[in-house]
């Protein structure tokens, strides 16, 4: 008997296999939107961040301040819209005293300069960690 076309097995298996190759590329696709949205959200945290690192900020430690507070001595805002925008960006800040860092300090010699160095935590949705350096 001479056979011209496949089996209903053989169909079945193809279906499955190429179905579980398209579930695995959704899934995949899924991930990857999943960490895109993760990352934009990230960078514009960051962004939102850097509004927080003025010379002032060591003065806010243990507060919950929101970005136009932080920027009304800087700037002058004029737009509604701007402000209420401002006014809902909001993180805690916590800030370390300035620590001595010597430099070039050996048992026989002093150090060659002296520098600062103090964290900033700013709590938010999205954590950040930065250090100032004097």
């Amino acid at each position: 008997m001479n056979r011209e076309g496949f089996t209903l097995i053989e169909v079945i298996m193809s279906v499955i296999i190429v179905s579980i190759v398209v579930m695995g590329a959704m899934q995949l696709q899924e991930q990857n939107s999943d960490m895109a949205t993760y990352l934009l959200k990230r960078g514009n945290s960051e962004l939102d961040n850097s509004i927080f690192l003025t010379d002032k900020v060591e003065r806010y430690s243990k507060d919950k301040k929101n970005a136009y507070d932080m920027l009304v001595d800087e700037f002058s805002i004029k737009d509604f819209d701007s402000r209420d925008m401002l006014k809902k960006i909001e993180k805690n800040i916590n800030t370390t005293e300035p620590q001595a860092i010597p430099v070039g300090e050996s048992d026989d010699n002093p150090a060659l300069f002296v520098f600062y160095s103090s964290e900033i935590l700013l709590n938010g949705n999205y954590p950040a960690r930065y250090y100032r350096f004097k």
